[in-house]
């Protein structure tokens, strides 16, 4: 694409218009140390102001005296009545000194009517101050027009901020994220294309999520079923694996079900104040005859919290639940603490199991991802971290995990106040 609004125009036109002034300023530049074309140039503004000055002097000597004065230059008025000079000083002088003493200044001539004759010699330093505040002029232009071209091109990048910015929060699982699309040149057509490709696949997830909870429903009565036809089965070892399947078969639809639940509540927050701590002390004392214990190590007397209590509840049982459940028969109790600032409250649990490798901590986010059973890792859906992530994001929070030294997990929860 290469019309009116295509990208590469633009920025072809605007390098061109930025490299035409860098040229100018290097030609003048260059012309200005060697003095040709700023003198050149001055030319005609300077007779004019020179004949400009020679009518208002007139044939009056004491004007003439009153601009070589305040001008800072020598005046030579020739009349009929004779000939008066002066110096740069307005004092009375002869024509030959001032040529003496000013032959390097530059020299105007300008002849009136008849005999009456103007000379204006004009020193070097008053030339060099007028070519130096032109040359400064044009440096200052030129910053100008630097200035203008960085932020037109600024302008024309915000577009990719946008898109980065989308990105980022795609790969952190916010797939309501769109950008805005403001034009259609090369990067309006990406942006246009980011939001579809977010959208398909926003779709694809909530169908994929909207089977497997219609699968997990439906198969509830053909369990139900079999759980009947298990009771008139004979006593045996056939009976028992197949009721142990059956259970399994009901946690994983349970659990299925209790996660399409989590979701649509995620979506709809019922948030109310409590008291944050209150709650995690309610959670902690659930477990504390499960594996090794889990203690409270470290929170405020109370905490209150804007949110909704029920999810944060269960955030708070399914970190606990997966510390542990993971951890190991000589592993140190786990540890659950509260931390707030003006704007974010932390939750963090610890865990002394086997740990989660750094490079795989963002993977056991993602539904149905189960570690290395080798590694420690007992079986299950791996569905619970995935609907901790599911609470922290509709809250607006965020949740990471990391391993602890010289073994465990570290996972940290913020939210904002």
């Amino acid at each position: 694409m290469t019309g009116p609004s295509s990208l590469i125009s633009r920025f072809a036109a605007w390098t061109a218009v930025f490299a035409t002034a860098i040229v100018l300023l290097a030609v003048f530049a260059f012309h200005g140390i060697r003095g040709n074309v700023f003198e050149e140039s001055f030319e005609s503004p300077l007779d004019e102001w020179s004949s400009y000055l020679a009518g208002r002097i007139g044939t009056d000597p004491e004007l003439a005296q009153t601009a070589a004065q305040s001008h800072r230059m020598g005046v030579v008025l020739t009349t009929d009545e004779g000939v008066f000079a002066f110096g740069s000083d307005g004092r009375p002088t002869t024509p030959e000194h001032l040529r003496e003493h000013l032959g390097h200044a530059r020299t105007i001539r300008v002849q009136g009517l008849g005999n009456l004759q103007y000379s204006f010699f004009l020193p070097e330093d008053t030339t060099t101050i007028v070519i130096s505040s032109v040359m400064w002029l044009w440096i200052g232009a030129l910053l100008f027009l630097v200035g203008v071209v960085y932020v037109v091109q600024l302008s024309q990048l915000r577009p990719l901020r946008w898109l980065k910015e989308g990105v980022d929060k795609v790969s952190e699982g916010d797939l309501t994220t769109r950008v805005p699309v403001v034009r259609m040149d090369e990067i309006g057509q990406v942006g246009r294309a980011f939001n579809h490709m977010t959208s398909r696949v926003e779709q694809m997830l909530n169908d994929h999520d909207r089977l497997m909870a219609d699968v997990s429903h439906e198969l509830r009565s053909p369990l139900a079923r079999m759980k009947v036809a298990l009771e008139m089965m004979p006593e045996g070892d056939k009976r028992d694996q197949i009721a142990a399947d059956i259970r399994e078969m009901e946690a994983l639809t349970a659990a299925l079900l209790e996660r399409e639940r989590i979701k649509n509540r995620a979506s709809h927050l019922q948030t109310e104040e409590f008291d944050l701590v209150a709650l995690v002390r309610e959670v902690v004392a659930t477990f504390n005859k499960q594996g090794p214990g889990v203690i409270l190590s470290a929170a405020p007397d109370t905490l209150l919290a804007q949110a909704d209590r029920a999810l944060i509840k269960v955030l708070l049982q399914n970190l606990v639940d997966n510390a542990v459940k993971f951890s190991l028969d000589d592993s140190a109790a786990v540890e659950v603490s509260v931390s707030a600032d003006d704007t974010i409250v932390t939750i963090t649990v610890e865990d002394d199991g086997p740990g989660i490798p750094d490079e795989q901590a963002d993977k056991v986010l993602e539904p149905f991802v189960k570690l290395d059973p080798s590694r420690g890792h007992r079986n299950g859906y791996g569905l619970g971290l995935n609907l901790c992530q599911r609470i922290v994001q509709s809250h607006k929070g965020e949740i990471h995990i990391e391993q602890r030294q010289p073994r465990g997990t570290r996972v940290s929860v913020k939210l904002p106040t």
